[in-house]
């Protein structure tokens, strides 16, 4: 409901007017606003002085308006002066109205004069604003719900003067000025955080310089500033802005620290300078940028790959929405690479590159190490749908099998960690140990890669010495690769304890995954038995059998190989270092018996061997002290001997033996290395 009453007097000369009015909930005429609404004034007017505000008072949404002053309409200038407040204790009630999430309480008070139609104007703006949030997240973080604006500002009559304008926030500070009318503004502009603006670059920056207005209505500004940010950041920036800003001609040449980014690439990181000279011309968009970004010796470390790629220098050259690279760069192990060709810098971010290696070493240290050289070409979105094609050639390639076998302990249980230190907690998350939501699925790049190893293919570990050679084929996407292909002996042995074997079959066979399914055959001949040898099972997990002619079980076949002797004649020593052999070359191995039993003794050294005779020797050894080191050796057949070896200096030892049978002997030894 509406109430108005209105009460005045008018004459040829003057005239006065006194309104009152009164809304009852403000959603009848906004349904953005909401409450009572009340509106109080009184006018004056006079045919020589022109109309005049005495008091102006109105409650909005429980925000309070106040204003009063003067039109000269008598004046064909029609000069004006006023002051106008605002007090809004709670502006979460104008969120609505004003499409953001307002919160908080503010103070703004404007006073000033000056001429309508002459476009004059001076005047005094002050804003005070407490637990103030809008919404817009950049804006929140800088001002920290606390802003302080206070300015005094000139317009009409030739160019926009500054006299004197602060802003002050939690976290950002700007001050600007003209010492007089017509000369340059003077600009500074401080973060307490660049992050603030730009999440992951985090550091203080200052902005400082000048501004000139060059026409009456502000419309066009150069600019002349220089910035100062994090990790060493510097620019200088100049050119102008027209049009309010929405022209631009403006150049920035400066350098960076790549590693800005490292809080946005993590865990991945970046190290090493870029130097960028760049300009805007145009409607501000990516269409306008145009300009160089240049790289040398820059470093990225991607844990991904157990390794890092380094030494990366070149160029990227930006003109016409899109930017063309020529970067190369290396691995640390030889060789390098070279990935030239265009990608747009808007999405999906459309590309053609072309990567081209040279006899560049790559490496997994527990598997693999290898050199490539050919080429591989991304044509296609980057953001996903990229086909990803080439062939490439293998060098020396070393193959590692694995010593373990596939059994483990088992997965650790979920541990909860309680009171860690934030630097723990960052490093933990960049590690991807931290679940920060659901993740994303990555996104999928179709493959058609093929490698090729004619050659120096190398297998090595679990008493393997081979060469291979083939070709490899990858397929279906980065999300689901599919291997095929296969690698075939050419030569090869393989060592169990002091015999020596020659390989008769070989075979590393990818069949649809990346853990290829291995197969290595030795043999060897005995006066009256053959023995095959079979490495066989996938690389990640792969197990040893043995099979003879005639048939006969493993351990048999294994004495017989190992002591030229059956089973049932070997001594108990023997068959302990039988049953380590075995675990050994399956790779559940822990130090073998004898390993485990120097530790659980406590001992330097321990080992059980047999001697020329055929006699079972023990020997046992354990420092006495720092410089005194005792060893005892006994034999099945009663045979006993300790040494004791005393180093006088880092130099000289001193050493003595003494046995059972009454045999002696003292020496002093004197040795250094170069």
């Amino acid at each position: 409901m509406l109430r108005a009453e209105a009460s005045g007097r008018l004459n040829g000369q003057s005239g006065m007017l006194d309104l009152t009015a009164r809304l009852s909930d403000l959603s009848l005429a906004e349904p953005r606003l909401s409450g009572p609404a009340r509106v109080e004034t009184e006018l004056n007017w006079q045919a020589t002085g022109g109309l005049g505000i005495r008091r102006l008072e109105a409650e909005v949404a429980g925000a309070i308006l106040s204003a009063e002053g003067t039109l000269g309409t008598a004046d064909p200038a029609l000069p004006v002066k006023g002051r106008f407040s605002l007090s809004a204790p709670d502006l979460t009630r104008f969120a609505a109205l004003s499409g953001l999430a307002l919160a908080g309480s503010a103070d703004l008070s404007v006073e000033g004069s000056g001429q309508i139609a002459g476009r004059q104007l001076n005047g005094e703006i002050a804003l005070d604003a407490t637990d103030m949030r809008t919404g817009i997240a950049p804006l929140d973080r800088l001002t920290g719900g606390r802003i302080v604006l206070d300015g005094r500002l000139g317009w009409g009559g030739g160019p926009p003067v500054i006299k004197r304008l602060t802003l002050d926030a939690a976290r950002m500070n700007l001050s600007a000025a003209a010492p007089a009318p017509g000369e340059p503004v003077k600009l500074t502009l401080k973060l307490a955080d660049l992050g603030d603006l730009a999440p992951g670059i985090n550091g203080a920056a200052r902005l400082e310089g000048t501004l000139v207005f060059r026409d009456e209505r502000g419309e066009t500004v150069a600019v002349d500033l220089n910035f100062i940010g994090p990790g060493g950041t510097s620019a200088r920036i100049g050119g102008q802005i027209a049009e309010f800003g929405q022209s631009l001609s403006l150049s920035a040449a400066g350098v960076a620290p790549l590693a800005l980014a490292n809080r946005i690439i993590a865990p991945r990181s970046i190290t090493g300078p870029a130097r960028f000279d760049l300009r805007l011309d145009g409607a501000p968009g990516l269409d306008a940028l145009s300009g160089e970004i240049g790289i040398a010796g820059a470093r990225v470390s991607v844990p991904g790959i157990a390794s890092a790629i380094g030494n990366l220098t070149g160029t990227v050259r930006l003109g016409g929405g899109q930017a063309q690279l020529d970067i190369s760069g290396d691995t640390g192990r030889g060789g390098q690479f070279r990935t030239t060709g265009p990608a747009a810098l808007a999405p999906p971010f459309a590309a053609r590159l072309e990567t081209r290696f040279d006899r560049l070493g790559v490496a997994d240290p527990a598997l693999f190490e290898t050199t490539l050289d050919g080429r591989i070409d991304i044509d296609g979105a980057l953001a996903g749908g990229a086909r990803i094609t080439g062939a490439l050639q293998l060098g020396p390639t070393e193959l590692r099998v694995p010593s373990g076998g596939g059994r483990t302990l088992g997965a650790l249980p979920p541990i909860e960690h309680v009171g860690a230190p934030a630097a723990v907690t960052q490093t933990r998350r960049r590690a991807g140990l931290i679940e920060t939501g659901r993740p994303t699925p990555a996104a999928a790049y179709p493959l058609d890669l093929t490698i090729d190893a004619p050659s120096r293919i190398f297998v090595r570990g679990r008493g393997l010495d081979a060469e291979l050679g083939g070709q490899l084929r990858l397929g279906g996407t980065t999300a689901d690769v599919a291997a095929s292909g296969v690698f075939e002996l050419i030569r090869g042995r393989m060592d169990i304890l002091t015999k020596r074997l020659e390989l008769t079959e070989a075979l590393i066979d990818l069949r649809g995954t990346l853990d290829p399914w291995l197969r290595f055959v030795a043999r060897t001949q005995t006066d009256d038995l053959t023995i095959d040898i079979v490495l066989e099972g996938l690389a990640s997990d792969p197990q040893i059998t043995f099979t003879s002619v005639p048939d006969l079980p493993q351990e048999e076949i294994l004495a017989r190989l190992l002591f030229g002797r059956g089973f049932d004649k070997m001594s108990a020593f023997q068959a302990a270092q039988l049953v380590s052999a075995v675990a050994t070359l399956s790779g559940n191995g822990s130090g073998g018996l004898t390993g485990q039993l120097r530790g659980a003794l406590g001992l330097s050294d321990f080992d059980i061997t047999s001697t020329e005779d055929g006699a079972t020797e023990v020997r046992a050894g354990a420092y006495i002290s720092d410089k005194i080191y005792s060893e005892v050796s006994a034999d099945s057949e009663g045979k006993n001997q300790i040494n004791l070896n005393l180093d006088l200096t880092p130099s000289i030892t001193v050493k003595g033996r003494a046995d059972n049978a009454g045999d002696t002997g003292l020496g002093i030894f004197f040795e250094r290395d170069y």
